[in-house]
């Protein structure tokens, strides 16, 4: 039986905008790309997670009165990812504005709203249903570790400087710049810390060993967008799927270089699609 993850954290609904650059006050701008799309890392990495084969739901909450939600979960579970655990609150519905820029790299500004309701009780209520929790872009307070699941992680994304000792999770996700403004000393709590380091590829910190790898390289980079939960899924997938440290990071490598040459956050590879980019992969797995 396949592992069945749950994805905690935000819904978003992306405004994505296609800019050749940003317009100078009272510039009048025109693009050919204009769409709403359902955003969040939540999301990005549960429609990741589902495309690589493994069953997932979301827990998060939404606006009940924004007439965009229901489109955008229609969109959603049109992916195979359950809403089972997404609730209609009293709250405006969180917001994404995500610029795009012709070389793939993505300016976000955000309005956030229902998903500022989410808490850790939220997520105690569905304790021992799940084989994986990951916490996506949530508040160090949300994430709790369920004594029932096998694998338990966090990506705390713009809330890595609130992070403390506190934290209790297997794996911890990281990009370089936040890695450098932690005390990754201090975080005894996590068995496993992940820093992504984009273009110059992963490297996995464990209590007994340290592995890099580098990139994998592509040749037309679309958007950035959703790159690391795309990362955070895949790596994920093969640790359930039982694979060595060096496969999972190779996994993920992957996946994540594969979202880039893709518009939008939730254009994540399929299983096969990863498996035929492994074949081209050369790079090595160093590890100490």
């Amino acid at each position: 039986m396949k592992p069945i993850h749950l994805s905690v954290g935000k819904i978003n609904i992306d405004i994505l905008v296609k800019l050749d650059h940003f317009p100078e006050p009272d510039e009048p701008l025109t693009t050919e790309t204009m769409d709403i799309q359902p955003g969040g890392a939540a999301v990005n990495y549960a429609i990741a997670v589902n495309k690589l084969g493994h069953s997932v739901k979301i827990l998060a909450k939404v606006g009940k009165d924004s007439p965009v939600v229901r489109p955008i979960l229609e969109k959603i579970a049109e992916t195979g990812v359950g809403l089972d655990y997404v609730e209609e609150v009293n709250a405006p519905q969180s917001m994404a504005l995500v610029l795009l820029r012709d070389n793939g790299k993505v300016s976000i500004v955000r309005k956030l709203g229902s998903s500022l309701l989410l808490s850790s009780e939220d997520v105690k209520k569905y304790f021992g249903l799940f084989d994986v929790i990951h916490f996506a872009s949530v508040p160090p307070e949300i994430v709790v570790r369920d004594p029932n699941s096998e694998l338990v992680t966090y990506d705390p994304g713009p809330n890595s400087s609130k992070l403390d000792s506190s934290v209790n999770v297997d794996i911890l996700y990281l990009n370089e710049k936040e890695s450098k403004a932690v005390n990754i000393n201090k975080l005894r709590g996590v068995n496993i810390i992940v820093i992504k380091m984009g273009d110059r590829g992963a490297r996995v910190i464990s209590h007994d060993s340290e592995c890099e790898a580098e990139a994998y390289r592509v040749k037309d980079v679309v958007d950035t967008t959703g790159a690391g939960d795309v990362f955070d899924a895949a790596f994920n997938y093969g640790y359930m799927e039982g694979h060595s440290i060096e496969e999972s990071l190779k996994l993920a490598i992957i996946s994540s270089a594969l979202k880039v040459t893709r518009l939008g956050g939730t254009s994540s590879p399929t299983l096969s699609e990863v498996l035929n980019a492994l074949k081209s992969y050369n790079s090595s797995v160093y590890c100490k």
